[in-house]
């Protein structure tokens, strides 16, 4: 389905790539003697691993107790995701975050809807200051928490149900092509975020900027 940009009147922001850098490769790369082999284990186990550490809040060890099973020579890295993932997160992203502060500005709401491990969140950083945007959302749904992730339409209905906001009234920016199209599928207007400079201009066409 589609809605006029006409009706947006919140925006609702996905974290990791959009407003916070991260790169799990920074988490292994200790791991690995070439750059093939970790690339391997990445499409082979990590993403796996990874999106099953969203669908529950036990610990990552409980998690991924079955991934070192099956792939004994990946164990030392799926212990790394355990106790380095934070390695991962790279802090802020500048210019999406002074776009957000933009939209506050204009008193405009924000929410964001995220997938992130529920054991990892929020993120840790030694600067507490850097994650102070977070303050500007009204609500965030943090996928681990609630066992659901994105581009499952559930959770972009339970999002919208939690934020209060009707079908069409929410522009949802992802840096993932099919997660924004999901949000389209389920009420919200997906823009996939490609730069900062990008977003403000799709925010000025929507009214909202």
């Amino acid at each position: 389905m589609s809605h006029e940009t006409g009706s947006v009147k919140a925006v609702v922001f996905d974290l990791g790539g959009v407003l916070i850098d991260w790169d799990p490769r920074l988490i292994f790369q200790q791991h690995f003697a070439t750059r093939g082999v970790l690339e391997a284990f990445l499409a082979e186990v990590f993403w796996r691993a990874h999106h099953a550490c969203h669908d529950t809040l036990a610990p990552f060890e409980e998690t991924l107790a079955p991934y070192k099973r099956d792939y004994p020579h990946f164990a030392p890295a799926l212990d790394a995701m355990a106790t380095d993932w934070q390695k991962a997160v790279m802090g802020p992203i500048p210019e999406t975050v002074a776009v957000l502060e933009e939209l506050v500005a204009r008193d405009v709401p924000v929410f964001a809807l995220s997938n992130w491990p529920a054991q990892t969140w929020p993120p840790a950083h030694p600067n507490a200051d850097d994650y102070a945007f977070l303050d500007h959302f009204r609500s965030i749904v943090v996928s681990g928490q609630v066992q659901l992730r994105k581009p499952d339409p559930a959770i972009y209905k339970l999002a919208l149900e939690q934020f209060g906001l009707a079908a069409g009234e929410a522009l949802f920016v992802d840096d993932l092509a099919g997660n924004a199209d999901a949000a389209t599928q389920a009420g919200m207007i997906g823009h996939q975020f490609l730069s900062a400079d990008h977003l403000r201009t799709r925010l000025v066409s929507a009214g909202l900027l």
